[in-house]
């Protein structure tokens, strides 16, 4: 059954590399949205379409977690074949231990033998003999314990045990009972041994709780961490060396970018990112600070994956362009069947399948639609899905008194269903990713009204083809928009067919292949810098030997402390050190005739400076680089270090003070001051 499976996509030419594939998140949510969704179909499709092994690694602790994936299998959300689901400390550190026995206070038998109140009746006799009391906190079915508090005389708490589903304790964390913080906690593997403990400091002066050190009882001894970060990173580790097969780790969660993209990588190892929100804040050229580590590894990293040609395209105004930055969007996990066009949409509905959260802005729907209700009194919306903003939608519904034209529906487990009934959707996010709801609305040729955000709207949308793209935040233009495709049948018909053809773009077959060249590009680009870093090696092959500065031209020169041939292309580029934008570059160097290892570059600083970028991120130091690039474009970066002794004074650039310095490591860098920064 299995080569039947692949047969199809080796027919197409689709082959995915032969390797071991890490997808990795923070964890395993209950009500999970696009990001965890995604994850797992590509898990899915990658085992179910090309049967490769892939795993899905989270990290968080997560006493539900053996829940959760047993609720993944048995839903088919992932091939159970293909796809390993591990944790941490479910998978890892809890089986990989010598920890010590925790004798607990009352045997977990006791617990789970008695009812609820022939248990409070046992427990409150038996603690009050040794004048202590206990809270109890029930998971949501009534009768699992989920954690019991322990209290002294006072009534202040000085212990917590925490239990599975399954009646298992996992962890236990103790307080100080004069301020009621915590301490330390422990953390118990089902064979009630302590396997790893955790010890909190509280900082005063930072009012805030602080991790002080970690101790893993491992099977080789005690391993001592100094935080998180440095346990996931050594699991990682870990992983690398288990065997000498490629692996890539594939990261979906920019929380998580700092626990793998620090690891030391093996030589068969590849690191990468998918991009699944906006990476910019007000300006398009201001990196969001969650997003600075994937920035600033950019150059390391082997790929990074973006799910719109538009993200794609803003990432490189703010880096450059890069062989290693690949094009692949989301799919949908069904096959596309042209009958959704010919079921009976109910005129003047319109639907909207979605997280109940802020960042959807569903309140301007329901504005919106208070405009289309006047004009079309029998309009009716349907909202489903659940989430933290639900009482201020509803809110808003009694606000503007449509109870009797828009309903919250709660989840639905049939959203292809609900969009065929529907006559159109709407979408009013702040932003995007990709628009998930919106792609499968138009597999079931359901036309779509959207604001234009960024990112997916104009990728799946096309403006008055399959639906309407409206000004974003424009309320009586969507508004309008709605009105006209419930008023006109013929127009709605051509949105349809529209839909359904742009939905085919998105289908299974489409999303493998692009996994499939890409990944292959991203092992050729691999081995090409590994070429390139091993024409030029060394952390000093070139050198500033020259600096100075002419009105508005800058002039640096450089030696190279190995040859450079013309098949190779130099730009000179400055990155700001905090997140690599490029702040400068200049290409084109001259070579003087009398020294054939030395290079200028000519930089005319009203051009070459990027001073917008520079605003928008509050640049603060300029490192400098030699960008060093093959026939092919693939680019490696040599950090230029410094030759003289005595860097050239400050001078002024739009408006900045320019201070060039030698680091400690002996590398020339620039430090900037706006006026307002400079002394008086």
């Amino acid at each position: 059954m299995g080569e039947k499976q692949s047969d199809p996509l080796k027919n197409e030419g689709i082959a995915i590399p032969n390797m071991t594939y890490y997808f990795i998140s923070g964890n395993l949510p209950h009500d999970y949205g696009g990001l965890t969704k995604s994850l797992l179909l590509r898990s899915k499709l990658f085992g179910k379409l090309s049967q490769t092994p892939t795993t899905f690694l989270t990290f968080g602790f997560d006493k539900d977690f053996s829940t959760k994936k047993k609720q993944l299998y048995e839903n088919e959300k992932v091939h159970p074949k293909f796809t390993r689901i591990l944790n941490m400390y479910n998978d890892f550190l809890s089986k990989n231990t010598n920890g010590r026995l925790f004798s607990e206070k009352t045997s977990l038998n006791e617990i789970k033998n008695h009812n609820k109140n022939r248990f409070f009746a046992k427990f409150s006799k038996i603690f009050r003999r040794q004048k202590s009391n206990l809270n109890y906190n029930f998971y949501e079915d009534g009768k699992s314990i989920c954690s019991i508090d322990y209290l002294n005389n006072e009534k202040k708490r000085f212990k917590r045990e925490e239990y599975t589903r399954q009646g298992l304790l996992c962890r236990v964390s103790y307080f100080n009972t004069e301020t009621g913080r915590l301490y330390c906690q422990e953390f118990i593997n089902d064979n009630h041994n302590v396997y790893l403990d955790k010890h909190y400091d509280f900082i005063e002066g930072q009012n805030e709780l602080q991790l002080k050190s970690i101790n893993w009882y491992s099977e080789n001894g005690v391993l001592k961490f100094s935080d998180e970060s440095e346990l996931r990173r050594h699991w990682i580790e870990v992983l690398e060396l288990e065997t000498d097969h490629p692996k890539l780790f594939l990261v979906d969660s920019r929380r998580q970018d700092k626990h793998v993209f620090r690891v030391k990588k093996a030589d068969s190892s590849y690191y990468a990112a998918i991009i699944h929100s906006k990476h910019y804040g007000d300006n398009p050229l201001h990196v969001k600070p969650r997003y600075r580590e994937l920035f600033s590894h950019l150059y390391n990293l082997d790929a990074v994956f973006f799910i719109t040609e538009e993200q794609k395209e803003d990432f490189q105004r703010i880096v450059g362009e890069h062989k290693t930055f690949f094009y692949t969007p989301h799919t949908m996990d069904k096959s596309l069947d042209k009958k959704v066009l010919k079921t009976q949409s109910e005129k003047n509905k319109a639907v909207i399948i979605s997280r109940l959260v802020e960042s959807k802005n569903l309140t301007h729907a329901i504005k919106a639609f208070k405009l289309v209700v006047d004009e079309i009194p029998e309009a009716r919306l349907e909202i489903f899905g659940s989430g933290g903003a639900e009482n201020k939608i509803k809110a808003e519904i009694e606000s503007c008194n449509l109870q009797k034209n828009v309903f919250l529906k709660g989840y639905t487990n049939n959203p292809d269903n609900e969009f065929q009934k529907a006559w159109l959707t709407i979408s009013t996010s702040h932003f995007e990713g990709f628009g998930l709801s919106n792609m499968e609305a138009l597999g079931n040729g359901c036309p779509v009204i959207t604001y234009d955000y960024d990112y997916g709207a104009r990728s799946l949308v096309k403006d008055n083809e399959n639906g309407f793209v409206v000004e974003k935040y424009n309320i009586e233009q969507l508004a309008e928009k709605i009105v006209l495709l419930m008023k006109n049948e013929k127009l709605h018909e051509k949105f349809s067919k529209c839909a359904f053809e742009t939905a085919d773009k998105y289908t299974t077959k489409h999303y493998m292949k692009r996994w499939s060249d890409a990944l292959q590009k991203m092992i050729e680009v691999k081995k090409e810098k590994q070429e390139l870093k091993g024409i030029f090696p060394g952390k000093q092959a070139f050198s500033v030997r020259e600096h100075k500065i002419d009105e508005s031209n800058l002039i640096i020169e450089f030696k190279a402390q190995v040859q450079v041939d013309e098949g190779y292309n130099l730009k000179l580029v400055g990155l700001d050190r905090r997140n690599n934008a490029v702040v400068i570059c200049a290409s084109s160097p001259e070579k003087p005739v009398s020294r054939s290892d030395v290079y200028r570059f000519n930089i005319d600083l009203d051009q070459h400076f990027h001073v917008k970028t520079v605003r928008a991120n509050n640049t603060k130091t300029i490192d400098f680089y030699l960008a060093i690039s093959n026939r092919e474009q693939v680019t490696i970066l040599k950090r230029l270090s410094v030759d003289q002794t005595e860097m050239p004074s400050p001078f002024l650039v739009a408006k900045y003070k320019v201070e060039p310095y030698i680091t400690v490591k002996g590398n020339y860098s620039w430090t900037l001051q706006t006026d307002s920064e400079m002394p008086s």
